[in-house]
């Protein structure tokens, strides 16, 4: 896969972005925060913590880039885990389900 903006294989991006290439990681964004974004609005349902949610998800990748292993998998497939991982902990949190009951969310 090449990435739009910067024309990078998977292999390329996920090298500058254990160098913290920051241009890659903008890259990074741009291609996958829709899709990301999806999946975490599949779980928390509404916008405010899913925007919330996948700020954490950026942060979280752009700290634990260097635990990324192809052999496990896509970094697609890494970053999704993360995202239903993080999505579910806030579904899990006293904050989520104080708004939740706030919102009336089921």
């Amino acid at each position: 896969m090449k990435l739009y903006k910067l024309k990078l294989t998977e292999e390329e991006l996920i090298e500058r972005l254990k160098n913290r290439d920051k241009t890659a990681f903008s890259a990074l964004y741009d291609s996958y925060s829709d899709a990301l974004y999806g999946i975490i609005m599949k779980i928390v349902r509404t916008d405010p913590p899913a925007e919330d949610v996948l700020q954490e998800v950026f942060v979280k990748i752009w700290h634990k880039i260097d635990s990324y292993s192809h052999e496990k998998g896509t970094i697609f497939t890494w970053m999704l885990n993360i995202s239903r991982n993080s999505g579910i902990d806030t579904l899990r949190s006293e904050g989520y389900k104080k708004s939740a009951a706030f919102y009336d969310i089921d």
